[in-house]
């Protein structure tokens, strides 16, 4: 099971924060053995969104860490702004692929793997559970990311960065549907890309 999706900024000096992110299974919060009034619903589904906020937020932040220091041991230095993720630039040879495991109680309550391949100056993060198949993940994660670069043609100009929410949203349920991951082969994508393109041109 995927936890959670991050894509966030790379560039040199940013604040990093996530530029968009998903969680597919949060932490509850609830005592299973309390009843709760709405209002108390209400303020637990506020805290929840919080928590799940400031870890994000705290994944985004180890993902360029680790970016950082392996492009520094591959004397690759973190490119400028102004860079713009087409789909030929997203091939493997533009980009740092990585995974780190987070303990438990570090960032979340359980312990955590994570994914993460950079393109230029922008970042993507899979958060799994420990059990996850690694090699799927990357394998999924390397297709949204080219799905991302051929559909949303991303660019980062200063602090602008150009997307569309509803077509993250597309290309996420239909290649991690419901934070999924699936067994993909040639035909199985072709299959996804048509209903990932009768999705966003409908």
């Amino acid at each position: 099971m995927v936890r959670g999706m991050v894509l966030l900024s790379l560039g040199p000096g940013e604040l990093c924060r996530p530029i968009y992110s998903r969680i597919f299974a949060a932490e509850g919060l609830q005592d299973p053995g309390k009843e709760e009034s709405p209002a108390e619903a209400g303020h637990r589904h506020q805290r929840q969104r919080l928590r799940s906020k400031e870890q994000l937020a705290a994944v985004a932040r180890q993902v360029k860490s680790s970016c950082i220091l392996a492009r520094q041991a591959a004397d690759k230095p973190l490119p400028d702004f102004g860079s713009v993720v087409t789909e030929e630039c997203a091939g493997l040879q533009d980009s740092d692929l990585g995974v780190f495991c987070l303990p438990a109680g570090d960032i979340f309550a359980e312990e955590t793997t994570v994914v993460w391949m950079a393109v230029l100056s922008l970042g993507f993060a899979l958060i799994c559970d420990p059990s996850e198949n690694l090699t799927l993940a990357e394998n999924t994660l390397r297709l949204m990311v080219k799905y991302f670069s051929e559909h949303l043609k991303l660019l980062i100009q200063g602090n602008d960065l150009v997307l569309k929410t509803d077509r993250i949203e597309a290309i996420l349920n239909t290649f991690l549907p419901h934070g999924q991951l699936m067994f993909i082969n040639c035909c199985f994508t072709q299959s996804l890309e048509k209903e990932l393109n009768a999705s966003m041109f409908k």
